[in-house]
């Protein structure tokens, strides 16, 4: 029986039916076109979130989960439960695990599985990596999360995938990319970034560039709203009691987290921040000092302004919290992360590989990253 991944749902912050399914509450309407878009109204707190094919994002997220358990054997493949015991060994003699909740056996692929230390912080943020596909230069839009606190990779997610998925899952580029923001003024580019949310086809519907595969090559590129939905849920397997997390300024990474960990944000028992950063002196080491606050876009979201010599960063609290973490929450381990890829060759030369091979080095690189720092 396919499990129920719940993705059409309310995910603002506050609200009584927030993670809540569409046959969990009664108000909940749809579908609703007053955006332009079909979408869930949720009548208690007047949202209107895109609403998304239900049964094709469950078909591939299955897929997903089971294809990452029986690899990593982290968790169950059938049904997730993170407790497994060693079972005996397959006639090539290769570790099998059984999980204690629904006594699966299998043989994960790793035989050399180390122990997840839960962090205290999960940092993500997102990157556009080019691949060789139907011409030179097309684009993957990659997910990194980090432990905050240690620096170390915990998992890596692209918009490819070797699973199926229905056509509403799939990323169709229209020809027009979202501009960057290069405003040398940290504030206006946080305001420009929210303006950039509203002008898009529907809030999550990003333009980001030409993804197109090879000919009959085997896979699909992913709206990234998806993978990124698919990325947290593999996090919030590993991690469910994590109740802290900083995100890059995207909407539906927003999103994706107050889903994926609703439970924890409906008891307010978690804190999500979005964080923009402007560093200019890497190695500063000198205290942030809080300058003022300013409110920015449709919501009037209010954002903390810090300086730190030539440094700068805007952090805004999403779901209440203690508004005096912004002082020591930063991307500081993606931005290492990132800084150390592009000293890589493998990584240089991505241009040159299918999109399956860029994601298979990917994580290639963070598993080898991860033995940096470790020792």
């Amino acid at each position: 029986m396919l499990t129920l991944f719940t993705i059409n749902t309310c995910k603002s912050f506050g609200c009584r039916n927030l993670g809540l399914p569409l046959s969990a509450s009664i108000d909940y309407s749809w579908p609703d076109y007053r955006l332009g878009f079909p979408a869930l109204h949720c009548r208690a707190c007047g949202s209107y979130t895109p609403l998304f094919d239900e049964q094709q994002y469950n078909e591939w997220l299955s897929a997903h989960l089971k294809a990452y358990a029986s690899e990593k054997g982290y968790f169950c493949p059938e049904c997730y439960n993170l407790k497994t015991i060693c079972y005996g060994y397959n006639p090539q003699r290769t570790q099998r695990v059984q999980c204690r909740a629904c006594r699966k056996v299998w043989t994960p692929k790793r035989q050399t599985k180390s122990k997840i230390v839960p962090p205290e912080r999960i940092e993500t943020v997102p990157l556009i990596v080019p691949f060789q596909g139907s011409s030179a230069e097309q684009k993957l839009y990659v997910l990194f999360s980090l432990d905050a606190d240690r620096g170390t990779v915990l998992h890596i997610s692209t918009n490819f995938t070797p699973h199926a998925s229905g056509e509403t899952l799939r990323y169709h580029w229209c020809g027009n990319i979202e501009p960057d923001l290069p405003h040398s003024d940290i504030v206006n580019r946080v305001d420009m970034r929210e303006m950039q949310f509203l002008q898009r086809s529907q809030f999550d519907e990003i333009q980001y560039g030409s993804a197109a595969l090879k000919r009959n090559a085997r896979g699909v590129i992913l709206r990234p709203v998806i993978a990124v939905h698919g990325h947290f849920r593999v996090l919030n397997i590993l991690f469910p009691q994590v109740k802290t997390h900083v995100i890059s300024h995207e909407c539906f990474l927003r999103g994706a987290v107050i889903t994926a960990w609703a439970d924890l944000f409906r008891q307010r028992e978690g804190e999500l921040w979005f964080i923009e950063e402007e560093i200019n002196e890497a190695e500063n080491d000198i205290p942030w000092t809080f300058l003022r606050t300013t409110q920015h876009g449709w919501w009037q979201s209010q954002w903390q302004l810090w300086v730190q010599g030539k440094n700068r960063k805007m952090a805004c609290p999403l779901t209440g919290g203690d508004r005096s973490n912004a002082k020591i929450l930063s991307l500081t381990a993606s931005r290492y992360f990132i800084h150390w890829l592009y000293k890589q060759t493998k990584f240089t030369h991505s241009a040159k590989l299918s999109a399956g091979r860029v994601t298979q080095v990917l994580l290639a690189l963070a598993h080898d990253y991860n033995d940096k720092m470790t020792r």
